[in-house]
């Protein structure tokens, strides 16, 4: 706990810098959802409807623009890459939780709550962790280049826990793949 604590601490500017990021894609996609409510309103009622067909399928993606990040992190590229990722999950986090809002009050927010719950708040979490191995390995890539200093171990180092957080979010999307056709319909009861 002491070791997390002194992380966070550590990071913080980094993790307010992506909190601010997350929550202007939140408004941004709050933003879209209320503008476009009218249009938006029969699909979501044909996902209530049809909760029990829907599958997560979000294994290939996350695996293609993670590992992608990252090795383009070797160049310092995939850091905006990163940020536009993270901003992009803000979009759709604002964007689900005012759709089912606007549809079904506050029972379409509990229902918003779970689904983000089960299908995005863990890949947010460890794509939060990759942005910050990545940015490691970019700093110390500037510095090898800059410095002509040899950092190759730390940055081994930090590709190896890169790899183990995508390796966590695959697991995750198997998961959800196979599990979130059997969950969510549970709780279905709030939107119908």
């Amino acid at each position: 706990m002491l070791k997390i604590k002194r992380y966070l601490q550590k990071n913080k500017y980094f993790f307010l810098f992506l909190s601010v990021l997350l929550l202007i894609g939140l408004l941004l996609g709050i933003y879209i959802a209320w503008q476009n409510k009218s249009l938006l309103q029969e699909q979501v009622y044909l996902y209530a409807q049809n909760i029990e067909t829907k599958t997560y399928n979000y294994l290939f993606f996350h695996f293609f623009i993670l590992v992608i990040s990252v090795i383009l992190s070797f160049f310092v590229i995939g850091i905006p890459l990163f940020c536009a990722l993270l901003f992009y999950e803000g979009m759709s986090l604002g964007f689900i939780l005012c759709l089912f809002t606007l549809n079904y009050n506050i029972s379409g927010l509990c229902f918003a709550l779970i689904f983000l719950l089960i299908t995005k708040i863990f890949y947010l979490v460890c794509l939060v962790f990759i942005f910050t191995k990545s940015l490691k390995i970019a700093s110390k890539r500037i510095g090898n280049y800059l410095y002509k200093t040899k950092n190759y171990d730390l940055i081994i180092k930090y590709t190896k826990g890169s790899a183990m957080f995508i390796i966590m979010v695959l697991l995750y999307d198997t998961a959800l793949l196979f599990l979130g056709p059997k969950i969510l319909p549970l709780f279905k009861f709030l939107i119908t």
